[in-house]
C-alpha cells in the first residue's frame, strides 16, 4: 500500500497543477485524468531501461503500481467523457460515434488496460502462469493505442512530445548499453532454491521483486504465503539447489537447435572449456531478456568434449519464449554442471522409468553401462509426442517399454506407465524421472512389492 501512496505523489502534484492553477488549457477534467494516466502508463515503460542501466531490481514492482494507476486513472477519464456525451450530447452510444478513430482508439486500449490491470495481482499469476508474462507484453500495443488515441483527438502538445521522447531515449539507450556489453559474469553467488514442481529457481541475489520480496532476501525470510511466480506452490515445494562450485560464468555458443515434436526442443551448446560431466547431471543454462538475468536448468543428454546436448521441453513463459528465440551460433553462457542424481556404480540389475523429456537424463545414464542388460519404461501422450526412438534402438542390451496414453498403436502398451505389470529381479534399482504423479505413484507401486533402491528426479 506504501508503494501506491508514494506513487500517487507526482499525480496528485499534476493534476493540482493541471487544474487547481489551470495552467494552459488544464482546467478540463477530461484532460487533466487523461494524461496522467498517459504518464503513469509512460513510468510503468520506463522501469524495464532503469533497472537495466541502474540494475537496481528493487524497483521492478512499481511496474505493477504505476499500471493499476494508469487504469484508476483512464476509468475517472472516461467517466468525464460519459458524462460529457451522454448527459449533454447523447452521443456516447450512438453506432457512428465508434467509428470515430479517437473514440475507437481509446475504447481498445481502455479495454487492454482494464485486463492488464485486472490480472495485475499474484492471483492471476498463480491462475496463468507462464502466459501472464506474455499477457502483460500487451502493454507496448497499449501504449501505442494510447498515443494514436492522443494524436486522433488532436491533443498532441509538448506534454506529450516530452513524455514520449523520454520513454524512448531511456528504452534505445538501455538496449544499446545492453548490446554493447557482453553477458558478463556474476562472481558472487547466492544461495538457491529450486521449485520443485517447475523448475523455477529462487536466487537469494536477486529475490523476487515483482512479488515484494527485495534482493539479497534469504529464503528463510521470505514470508510463509509467498508462492513461486511461475506455478503458484508455497516455499515447502522448494528445495536447496546448492552449488558446487563458484566461479564465473562459462562462455558458450549455440550450436544446434532441432525441433524432435511440436513441444520438444533438443539444443547443443559448445563450451569455452571442457568441463567434466557426470551422467545424470544437468547445467544451468543464463539467459538474458528485456528483464534481466535468469537462470534456467536442463538435463544433459549427451556430453562429447566440449558439445553438450539437452533435451528441453518448449514452454510458453520466459523460457519458452528465450530459447525460441535463440539463434544459432549466438553466444550464451553456462553456471555450470550440478546434480546428485547419478547412476549408482554397482551389479544390481536397473530399471529407468521416465516421462516426456524426463528421458534426458536416463540416456545418458544408459550409455555409461553399455554391457549390462537394462530396461526403460517410457511414457508420453501419443506417438506424435515421441522423440528419440532411434536413438534408444541404438542402445546396446536395452530393453524398451514404450507407453502411449491417449492412443493405441501396435507395438506399444497403451495406458500410462504402470511397473506393475513387469516382473522385476529382486535387488533391482530404479531410476525415475518426470512428471510428479507418475513418480509419487510408481515409488508407491515399488514400495509395496519390496523395492528400496529407488532414485529420483522431478521434472
Amino acid at each position: 500500500m506504501l508503494r501506491y501512496l508514494l506513487s500517487l505523489i507526482p499525480g496528485v502534484i499534476l493534476f493540482f497543477v493541471f487544474y487547481v492553477i489551470k495552467l494552459e488549457e488544464g482546467n478540463f477534467l477530461l484532460r487533466d485524468f487523461g494524461r496522467i494516466s498517459f504518464l503513469y502508463l509512460t513510468f510503468a515503460l520506463v522501469i524495464t531501461p532503469i533497472i537495466t542501466l541502474t540494475k537496481k531490481d528493487s524497483i521492478a514492482p512499481y511496474r505493477r503500481v504505476f499500471g493499476i494507476l494508469a487504469f484508476l486513472f483512464a476509468v475517472a477519464h472516461w467517466m468525464v467523457y460519459f458524462y460529457m456525451e451522454y448527459i449533454y450530447q447523447k452521443t456516447f452510444f450512438v453506432p457512428a460515434h465508434f467509428r470515430e478513430l479517437d473514440v475507437f482508439s481509446g475504447v481498445v486500449a481502455f479495454l487492454i488496460m482494464a485486463v492488464l490491470a485486472i490480472t495485475s495481482n499474484n492471483f492471476a499469476v498463480r491462475l496463468l502462469k507462464g502466459s501472464w508474462k506474455k499477457l502483460q507484453s500487451f502493454t507496448y500495443p497499449l501504449f501505442l493505442l494510447a498515443v494514436f488515441h492522443v494524436a486522433f483527438a488532436s491533443r498532441f502538445d509538448s506534454f506529450y512530445m516530452i513524455a514520449i521522447g523520454i520513454l524512448i531515449f531511456l528504452r534505445t539507450f538501455a538496449y544499446l548499453r545492453e548490446k554493447n556489453t557482453s553477458s558478463g559474469s556474476i562472481s558472487t553467488k547466492a544461495t538457491r532454491y529450486r521449485c520443485v514442481p517447475c523448475g523455477w529457481i529462487y536466487d537469494e541475489k536477486y529475490g523476487d521483486p515483482d512479488s515484494g520480496i527485495a534482493p539479497g532476501t534469504r529464503f528463510e525470510d521470505i514470508p510463509d504465503n509467498w508462492v513461486c511466480p511461475v506455478c503458484g506452490v508455497g516455499k515447502k515445494d522448494f528445495v536447496p539447489c546448492e552449488e558446487l562450485h563458484e566461479k564465473d560464468d562459462i562462455p558458450a555458443r549455440v550450436v544446434e537447435k532441432n525441433l524432435l515434436n511440436p513441444t520438444t526442443l533438443e539444443l547443443i551448446i559448445e563450451t569455452a572449456e571442457l568441463l567434466e560431466v557426470i551422467p545424470g547431471q544437468f547445467g544451468r543454462i543464463v539467459f538474458k531478456d528485456r528483464d534481466g538475468i535468469f537462470y534456467r536448468s536442463y538435463s544433459i543428454v549427451e556430453s562429447n568434449e566440449k558439445r553438450l546436448t539437452f533435451c528441453i521441453k518448449l514452454t510458453s513463459g520466459r523460457w519458452g519464449y528465450a530459447l525460441k528465440n535463440l539463434k544459432i551460433g549466438e553466444n550464451i553462457a553456462l553456471e555450470g554442471i550440478y546434480g546428485s542424481f547419478v547412476l549408482e556404480k554397482n551389479a544390481n540389475p536397473k530399471v529407468f522409468i521416465a516421462t516426456g523429456t524426463g528421458l534426458s537424463p536416463l540416456i545418458n545414464m544408459m550409455r555409461q553401462i553399455p554391457d549390462e542388460e537394462k530396461t526403460l519404461l517410457f511414457w508420453v501422450q501419443d506417438s506424435k509426442s515421441l522423440f528419440y526412438t532411434e536413438l534408444l534402438k541404438s542402445i546396446p542390451k536395452l530393453t524398451t517399454h514404450i507407453f502411449l496414453s491417449r492412443e493405441e498403436v501396435i507395438g506399444y502398451h497403451y495406458g500410462r506407465v504402470d511397473c506393475m505389470k513387469f516382473d522385476f529381479p529382486k535387488g533391482t534399482e530404479f531410476y525415475l524421472c518426470g512428471n510428479p504423479e507418475m513418480i509419487e505413484k510408481t515409488i508407491s507401486d515399488l514400495k509395496m512389492q519390496g523395492f528400496d533402491k529407488i532414485y529420483h528426479e522431478i521434472f
